[in-house]
């Protein structure tokens, strides 16, 4: 890894509490991405920085595309299906958890047009989340138990692997992945020191490298899956990253979100930029969410 020192740029400060779940829209060139703490989430326009908000709710904390105007948002026990062409929003499905202080986090489509999504809860107790598979049909299984903090997730280039955090695990767990969205053979195939900060989001580059926002560490950093490696590290001017995507026209725009929820006086003053969504030009590309896809 490079000794010199990267940092991303404030794209638009957003004055976001919780800021989180970021996905790129090619066709409208705009960038989603939810405050958690609000329940609100925001589209915005990347050429002129206009903001707008989509969907109000509770505990806004991942969107997931159905097509390019039609949206899965996850409100704490709900996955809310929200049209922006019309603005009509209705339940999709729903949870009920075990308690009323547990809610959805991070979600993302799988290659095969699945949904997965994970649960914390609130308080942070050990161990009361879960990773669950919602089919095509609403069909939900929970294929992950005992997770504290359910976050980052994407899959291998080849579509064979599926990578996964538990934040309070300090790394990122492997899982084979087969045609019919099967996961298997866990293992640790990343692992953070704490210095860096806590996992929280990640994406996936087109050589197959994991970007990952790291919560507390005021950085975004990039790893080689394959070998555990650490190949480079984007300075953020906020200590809590949350997470990032990759947009822009060639796809080569690093998007970061960040919060100030839980910071000090003080720490709010030498971080004035916390909550806002940083960008950074890299020398690789990503890629466009994959869609959940719905029986109609």
């Amino acid at each position: 890894m490079s000794n010199q020192r990267i940092i991303a740029n404030v794209f638009i400060d957003t004055k976001a509490i919780l800021g989180e779940g970021p996905i790129w829209l090619t066709n409208s060139q705009e960038l989603l991405w939810v405050d958690i703490a609000k329940g609100e989430v925001h589209a915005t326009n990347t050429t002129t920085k206009q903001d707008r908000v989509i969907y109000q709710g509770k505990k806004t904390s991942a969107i997931i595309p159905v097509s390019d105007t039609e949206f899965l948002i996850s409100d704490t026990n709900k996955l809310i299906l929200v049209n922006t062409a019309t603005g009509v929003s209705n339940e999709y499905t729903s949870i009920l958890f075990e308690t009323k202080n547990i809610r959805f986090n991070d979600g993302k489509a799988d290659p095969n047009g699945n949904l997965w999504i994970g649960t914390m809860e609130m308080d942070i107790k050990p161990k009361k989340g879960a990773l669950y598979r919602i089919d095509s049909n609403k069909e939900m299984k929970k294929c992950i138990s005992k997770i504290t903090i359910s976050n980052g997730i994407t899959w291998s280039l080849d579509k064979k692997t599926m990578y996964y955090i538990d934040t309070v695990k300090q790394g990122v767990y492997a899982f084979n992945f087969d045609e019919n969205s099967n996961i298997s053979n866990q293992r640790m195939v990343i692992t953070i020191p704490k210095k860096l900060g806590a996992p929280d989001g990640m994406t996936i580059d087109n050589l197959g490298n994991l970007w990952i926002a790291l919560w507390g560490g005021a950085c975004v950093t990039c790893w080689n899956p394959k070998s555990g490696q650490l190949l480079k590290k984007i300075d953020v001017d906020a200590p809590l990253v949350t997470s990032c995507t990759f947009g822009g026209k060639n796809m080569n725009t690093l998007f970061i979100t960040t919060a100030k929820e839980g910071l000090s006086a003080s720490e709010l003053e030498k971080y004035p930029n916390s909550g806002s969504i940083f960008a950074i030009k890299t020398e690789v590309n990503g890629f466009k969410p994959y869609y959940y896809r719905p029986l109609i």
